[in-house]
Formats: structure tokens, C-alpha cells, sequence
């Protein structure tokens, strides 16, 4: 399975018909914690090939050249990525990964919030496959501490910048992200894993993202 993980500046509201003529499309807007006005969409793939294809029909379709038309004026930048999900870690948690996920009912009048953690590595080709074990042995632990939150995604990138790992993680609120944090911090084998994989971590970021009302992913 790859991810294309794409974000700009466009207004959301343009992307809700043209959304659906891309396979797999989840489309989120950044409310703290990165810049903000951006959109992030995540398209997800079989493979490449289903990627190419996906893209060559797309071409074709008047909606999705109709939002391209409308949407290139607001763009400021783009940046697009392809990743490769970590069959490890959901192997090590039970999950099936991003395809399967179904986000649960929200029961909040909130909107619930996407935990967006971005990892830069150090170069090498030894820097994520030793992430990626530590967290195997890790995640566990943590996830068994944190009764609210959700692994959705957690993929290393394959074409962009190199030795980028992400997470997605879903919470109802912003505060329950936050106490799952807390609750993580007791875990000593969490705390264990976070020790070993340091070393190799060059910059870590934190986004908060909710999702657009028309994504699959609430």
C-alpha cells in the first residue's frame, strides 16, 4: 500500500465534488501546531501503477479539471509525497492499516482533531528500519495506556524527502490527544522506546488537523 500525502493552500470548500474522482482521497485542514490556510489530502493506492492510473482518469474528468482551473489562482505551494506504510507496526498492533480504518461516531459537538507527528531521520539506510522496530515493541504499550485515541496511518516516505516517517492518530477532542500524551509518559516501555529512537531523530513535528466535512475520515 502507498500513500500520496499532498498538501496546499486551495480553500476546501473548492475540493469537496473534485474529491471524489481521486481514489481514496481524505482531505484535512491545519488548525495548529503548522502553517496554517493549508490543505493536506491523502490519497491512498494499491501501488504506483494503480496511482498512474488513478491520475491518467482524473485527466479526463470535467469536475477535477474544473477544480484545477478554480483552485491554481489561490495556490501558493504545493508539495507532494509518496509513502509506504509500515506493515510492522499495525501487525504489532492487530490493525490492518489505513485502507481498513473507519473513523468511529463522533459523539462530541466538537470537531474530533488528527494528531499529525512528522519525523525527519538522520540519512542512512539503518535510521527507519530501527524506528520502526523500536515502535513495534513500543506502540503496544502505549496505545494500551490511551483509551481514546486512534492509530490511523504510520508510513515512512518513499519519494520526496528521504527518512520521513509519519503518524496519524485520531482523538474526539484536542484535550484527549493531550492526556493521551500524559498517559504515554507512564508507559515505561514507551518511555523506553523514545530513548532509543532519539538519537536518530533530526526534527520532529506536531500538527493538529481536523478533517473537511466531506472527508471519509470524521
Amino acid at each position: 500500500m502507498c500513500a500520496c500525502w499532498y498538501k496546499s493552500n486551495v480553500h476546501a470548500g473548492q475540493e469537496e465534488s473534485a474529491c471524489t474522482c481521486l481514489h481514496g482521497c481524505r482531505m484535512f485542514t491545519c488548525d495548529a501546531g503548522g502553517d496554517l490556510n493549508k490543505v493536506t489530502h491523502i490519497y491512498q493506492y494499491t501501488d504506483v501503477e494503480q496511482r498512474e492510473s488513478t491520475r491518467a482518469v482524473a485527466a479526463t474528468n470535467s469536475q477535477w479539471q474544473a477544480f484545477i482551473d478554480a483552485s491554481r489562482p489561490h495556490v501558493a505551494k504545493q508539495e507532494s509525497r509518496i509513502m509506504l506504510e509500515a506493515t510492522g507496526v499495525y501487525k504489532a498492533l492487530g490493525l490492518d492499516g489505513a485502507a481498513a480504518y473507519k473513523s468511529p461516531h463522533q459523539t462530541l459537538p466538537n470537531k474530533p482533531v488528527y494528531e499529525f507527528r512528522q519525523y525527519q531521520l538522520r540519512p542512512g539506510y539503518g535510521s527507519v528500519p530501527k524506528l520502526l522496530a523500536a515502535f513495534e515493541q513500543g506502540l503496544p504499550g502505549k496505545v494500551a495506556a490511551d483509551k481514546e485515541g486512534q492509530l490511523v496511518a504510520f508510513a515512512y516516505s518513499d519519494v520526496g524527502v528521504l527518512n520521513q516517517v509519519v503518524e496519524l492518530w485520531r482523538y474526539p477532542s484536542a484535550a484527549a490527544c493531550i492526556r493521551a500524551r500524559a498517559a504515554a509518559r507512564t508507559v515505561l516501555k514507551w518511555q523506553e522506546t523514545i530513548a532509543a529512537v532519539t538519537p536518530e531523530v533530526q526534527h520532529f513535528q506536531t500538527s493538529l488537523l481536523h478533517p473537511t466535512g466531506f472527508s471519509p475520515w470524521q
